[in-house]
């Protein structure tokens, strides 16, 4: 039988403070107590108050500001700063073959295509105008590098037109791996015309708030890139 862990004073109140931010009793951006304060609160020297604080710095959860106006404040990101980190940390996984390039497509085709309808359902006016202005019609006239970019920008464009910020987080992440790691798949003539064919029946079907067809139609587009990236590999044992 596994004996429990048992947790120090520091690991009790880092549990507690960070409860306290899941909670929404301290909010993303406030200033925490002093040191001393919470020392006194918790019963304990202000050096395992510290540690505890350090250890959620380390974590990305608090972040300390010197100064007049300095003391321990929660850690705010927007949307951009947190795709970041999920797109580094899938990186990091790829690199250290815990992830594979099939399971990064799997999570694409998951999310992706209903993220397609529920954009379909929730598109405003701005959404329309900023899906087509990613619509690489210039195709010809592109760069492999600036075609994948502009494909890349349509995802996005499409995830932000489901004003979910958890489902622009996370294909945000996903297509930033993509950027990474297949900006050099070849994208001759043929298959541009292929690919454009697909966003623009993503496009139209957003358009008409036809959900079962916007759905269709990115699920068709996922699956020609991944036949067409064919044996480009996002991780070092594939």
């Amino acid at each position: 039988m596994k004996r429990p862990e048992i947790l120090t004073a520091s690991d009790q109140i880092e549990d507690d403070l960070k409860n306290a931010i899941l909670r929404g009793e301290l909010k993303l951006g406030e200033k925490l107590p002093t040191e001393e304060e919470l020392a006194e609160v918790y019963g304990v020297s202000r050096p395992t108050v510290r540690a505890a604080l350090k250890s959620l710095e380390e974590k990305g959860i608090l972040r300390p500001r010197k100064g007049c106006q300095g003391g321990w404040f929660v850690r705010s990101r927007n949307k951009d700063q947190v795709a970041a980190y999920l797109g580094s940390y899938m990186t990091m996984l790829l690199n250290s073959n815990e992830l594979t390039s099939v399971q990064l497509w799997e999570i694409r085709s998951i999310v992706e295509v209903k993220a397609c309808g529920l954009a379909a359902v929730r598109r405003k006016p701005e959404d329309l105008q900023a899906i087509a202005a990613a619509l690489p019609v210039d195709y010809k006239n592109l760069s492999d590098y600036e075609y994948h970019s502009k494909d890349i920008e349509f995802h996005r464009r499409v995830a932000e037109a489901t004003q979910n910020p958890l489902l622009v987080i996370t294909i945000n992440a996903t297509t930033m791996v993509q950027e990474l790691y297949a900006m050099t798949i070849p994208a001759p003539d043929k298959i541009r015309q292929e690919l454009n064919n697909n966003l623009l029946q993503i496009y139209q079907a957003i358009v008409e708030q036809n959900v079962v067809q916007a759905e269709k139609a990115m699920a068709e587009h996922l699956s020609y890139y991944k036949r067409m990236a064919g044996g480009v590999s996002f991780s070092k044992t594939e």
